[in-house]
C-alpha cells in the first residue's frame, strides 16, 4: 500500500499547486480569443473530446485483451506440447522398460515428474526453474534406461525438459 500510496499523493499535491499556474499559462498562450471559441461551443467540445477519449479506451482495451489472449494461448500450447512429449516419453518407456525389472521404478519416476513438476501450479515458474529437485525423476528415468550409448528416451527427456522450458517461460 506504500508503494501506490506515496507516489499518488506526491503527484496529488504537485497537480495542486502546480493547476493554477497551468491554466494562467494556457490562458497566456491561446488568448482570449480562442478560449471565448471553446467556452461558446460547449457541446461540440466535449462531444469530441468524449469521443476521443472512447476510441482511445476502446484501443487500449482492445490491446490488453489481445496481449492477455495471446498469453493465454502460448501457456496452453506449451502445456499441451509438454504433455504431449510426457505422453510419448510414458510409452516409450513401456516400450524399453516391459519386462524388466526397473520397469516400477521408472514408472514411478514418470509418476513423480508429473506429480511434482508437471502438476505444480502453486509455486510461480521462476521458482520451479530456480530450485532443482535433488533426485530429479527425468535423471533417473535417463540413468535407469541408458545402457552405453543414449537412445531414443534420451531424446524424449531433452524434448521433454525442452518443452517444460517452454512452458515455465510462456
Amino acid at each position: 500500500t506504500v508503494v501506490l500510496l506515496v507516489p499518488s499523493v506526491v503527484i496529488g499535491v504537485a497537480s495542486l499547486l502546480l493547476f493554477p499556474a497551468l491554466c494562467r499559462w494556457m490562458r497566456g498562450a491561446f488568448g482570449v480569443a480562442t478560449l471565448g471559441v471553446l467556452s461558446g461551443d460547449q457541446g461540440q467540445f466535449i462531444q469530441n473530446f468524449l469521443g476521443v477519449i472512447g476510441i482511445l479506451f476502446s484501443l487500449l482495451i482492445g490491446n490488453t485483451y489481445s496481449f492477455c489472449y495471446n498469453q493465454q494461448v502460448a501457456i496452453y500450447m506449451a502445456l499441451f506440447e509438454e504433455v504431449s512429449v510426457a505422453k510419448a516419453l510414458l510409452e516409450q518407456v513401456t516400450l524399453v522398460c516391459q519386462g524388466r525389472p526397473s520397469y516400477a521404478s521408472v514408472l514411478d519416476n514418470v509418476q513423480r515428474y508429473v506429480d511434482r513438476d508437471l502438476k505444480r501450479d502453486d509455486l510461480s515458474p521462476a521458482v520451479l526453474l530456480s530450485t532443482r529437485p535433488r533426485d530429479d525423476p527425468l535423471e533417473a528415468i535417463m540413468w535407469q534406461t541408458s545402457v552405453g550409448t543414449p537412445g531414443a528416451i534420451y531424446d524424449t527427456v531433452r524434448w521433454l525438459r525442452q518443452a517444460r522450458g517452454e512452458r515455465l517461460g510462456a
